[in-house]
């Protein structure tokens, strides 16, 4: 994370400059001002402004050219109090960076751990960073689609992290049961087909081919009398879906 884009200000800005900028901002974007689906995006810039302005406001002050005005001081904020000190350590490493200690895989950790603990809005704020930090984890936009579903946020949003999950591990059967499952609530239902069968390939044995009332072929028996297996619940499953389909389009 680059501290000085967030906060939209220059490198070597002062530190009066930075609290300014981060007040302005943090008053923006505080999530008490935000509701429904945009409340998560307001949490995670909220946080992102608080890390930005500690990893600034203690840093070592560049010399200043000479002659220019030393900043006027910034009255606070009504409101938006400094972000407590502790929330961020900074990296004094001989390289000289400065930086957040926390990972984004303890980023992650602490998504997962408010998604079991139910507590789905908090996780959503917390995976979109993680996101935002490494955005070529599988398991990061897998579990934000998840959220997405849980939270019932857009479709459109959730459709895309589901397929970048699977773009970046196609094995990821949970994930393509999901897609399957969302684009069938849509209507697509030639692109849940697709899917379906890629899920069955990939897990035959997956509990949800099992009982024949989730597919909705309760009570189905073979010609013989005797029950329908996994397989053939789910051939009979595609084989009803596909003449839905022509029955529709061969109507009038």
């Amino acid at each position: 994370m680059n501290p000085y884009e967030v906060l939209e200000i220059s490198v070597g800005a002062s530190p009066e400059e930075v609290k300014a900028a981060y007040h302005g901002l943090a008053k923006k974007w505080h999530p008490d001002r935000f509701s429904g689906a945009a409340k998560p995006e307001a949490e995670l810039r909220f946080r992102m402004l608080a890390e930005a302005y500690n990893m600034l406001k203690d840093a070592p002050r560049r010399e200043e050219p000479a002659g220019r005005p030393a900043a006027a001081a910034v009255p606070v904020a009504a409101g938006i109090p400094d972000p407590p000190q502790a929330q961020i350590q900074l990296d004094t490493s001989p390289e000289g960076r400065t930086g957040a200690v926390k990972s984004v895989e303890e980023w992650f950790k602490e998504a997962k751990a408010a998604a079991e603990g139910k507590s789905p809005d908090k996780a959503l704020s917390l995976v979109q960073y993680a996101i935002r930090l490494d955005g070529e984890r599988a398991e990061f936009h897998a579990l934000h689609g998840k959220l997405l579903d849980e939270t019932k946020g857009d479709r459109r949003s959730l459709v895309r992290a589901l397929e970048t999950a699977l773009k970046l591990n196609p094995k990821d059967i949970e994930s393509t049961i999901l897609l399957a499952q969302t684009f069938q609530g849509l209507g697509m239902h030639a692109r849940a087909s697709r899917l379906w069968g890629v899920a069955h390939n990939l897990a035959p044995n997956h509990a949800v081919f099992a009982p024949a009332a989730k597919l909705g072929i309760k009570g189905k028996k073979s010609t013989e009398g005797n029950p329908l297996g996994m397989g053939e619940q789910f051939a009979s499953l595609v084989a009803e879906a596909k003449q839905a389909i022509s029955r529709i389009f061969n109507r009038g």
